[in-house]
């Protein structure tokens, strides 16, 4: 399996859990990151949010399947944390784990995040768009 799968994770609040590349662009981005050896979409969900966040989640449907132009898949699944808060792990990679209100997400934001976030607030679950132009 190729591609990617990303979690879109909402508080109480109502607030998104994000994540900041400590690389390239240094975007943010929800938890997530490219599907590994036999994984399936969700198991590679399941991995990176506990590798990027340190909480454990679980996967409560599917958003979307987000098709970028030049051929990378992301699968983004709604997800909520059943052990564990929130943190910055060991490593270099992420830079910031943070929770952010829907009108304040900052900038720079990943293809993904960019794409699938209208569709994460509005709730909607399985969607697929296709050809989506890469905006960084």
């Amino acid at each position: 399996m190729t591609g990617g799968a990303a979690a879109a994770i909402i508080d109480r609040r109502g607030r998104l859990l994000l994540i900041r590349e400590n690389y390239e662009r240094r975007r943010y981005s929800l938890p997530g990151g490219a599907i590994e050896g036999d994984e399936t979409p969700e198991q590679a969900c399941l991995r990176e949010v506990r590798e990027e966040t340190l909480v454990d989640a679980r996967i409560d449907g599917r958003i979307g399947l987000y098709q970028l132009a030049g051929g990378w898949d992301v699968h983004v699944f709604a997800c909520s944390i059943v052990a564990g808060s929130p943190g910055l792990p060991d490593g270099d990679e992420i830079a910031e784990v943070g929770w952010f209100e829907p009108a304040r997400i900052p900038e720079p934001r990943s293809n993904v995040l960019h794409h699938a976030l209208a569709d994460v607030l509005d709730g909607v679950r399985g969607v697929t768009r296709r050809g989506l132009e890469p905006i960084n």
